[in-house]
């Protein structure tokens, strides 16, 4: 059997997760900072757990529990366990027995197995201000810049909000991101790069970075994501991970100008669910 864990038994669960708290949006979830569903094999004491959250999907505990493993796949394969308009799922291992278990159960679907890196800032280590270009200017992303009359703001940055965070409000409230604006006295002024924090939890929390396509290879995505850790660094934040894709040289590039450190190599699961069964 699999149940869906009551939020307020979130704790019930936290042990099995503790493998995965590289990937702080687990850590989230079960804080309450940002959306997730987690579901185990028993409410009471659980010792098999998959937990759904906006930076991936979590297999934690023991990978040998049969009668869960075959219920989850169901689930999966029905799609019980999310909105049905997801058309693609990322799976992160606890173990790496897991992963065995998860090929059983995606089964007919391919996962694709894709080498990642996470990387850990404690300090920064990049003048961005020193280096900005004039024409640019880089701020803190609140109500005012969201707000800001003839501003344009890509989709994306409403969009990671909402899906990282539940809406816009909770963003504001519990997380932070930085922008860079090109023109911004101009009428058509406009956010080029933005990174946000994809979650938090205690003092640790991770950010993300994009640029729009005309902008890049400009060091844009080095600065803006500086901003944002020495915002975090400054505001209680002890430490800020980063997670890329090993062949993402751009990524890899602009993480460690910042000052963020490898800290460990792991493996994502990616899974198209359009394919036929």
């Amino acid at each position: 059997m699999i149940y869906k864990l009551d939020p307020a038994n979130y704790e019930k669960a936290r042990p099995l997760f503790r493998a995965l708290e590289f990937h702080l949006s687990s850590a989230a979830v079960l804080d309450g900072n940002n959306p997730g569903q987690v579901f185990v094999d028993d409410p009471a004491r659980p010792q098999s757990a998959f937990m759904f959250s906006p930076e991936g999907c979590y297999l934690a505990g023991d990978p040998d529990h049969d009668t869960f493993n075959h219920t989850l796949r169901e689930a999966l394969h029905g799609k019980q366990l999310f909105d049905e308009r997801v058309d693609e799922l990322c799976f992160i291992c606890s173990v790496a027995s897991w992963e065995k278990q998860l090929a059983i159960m995606l089964n007919p679907w391919q996962p694709i197995k894709i080498p990642r890196r996470h990387y850990i800032c404690r300090e920064l280590k990049y003048d961005w201000q020193a280096n900005i270009s004039d024409g640019f200017a880089a701020h803190c992303l609140d109500n005012a810049i969201l707000n800001q009359p003839g501003l344009s703001i890509p989709d994306h940055i409403r969009g990671w909000m909402q899906n990282n965070w539940g809406s816009t409000a909770d963003f504001l409230q519990r997380g932070f991101g930085f922008v860079t604006i090109h023109n911004e006295a101009a009428s058509a002024a406009q956010v080029v790069s933005w990174s946000l924090a994809d979650c938090r939890s205690g003092t640790a929390c991770e950010i993300g970075i994009r640029t729009a396509e005309p902008y890049r290879r400009r060091g844009l995505a080095t600065i803006t994501a500086a901003a944002a850790v020495e915002y975090a660094l400054s505001n209680g934040f002890s430490t800020v991970g980063w997670h890329c894709s090993e062949d993402n040289l751009g990524s890899i590039g602009a993480a460690e100008k910042v000052g963020f450190e490898r800290e460990r190599d792991y493996s994502l699961y990616y899974v198209s669910l359009n394919g036929e069964e």
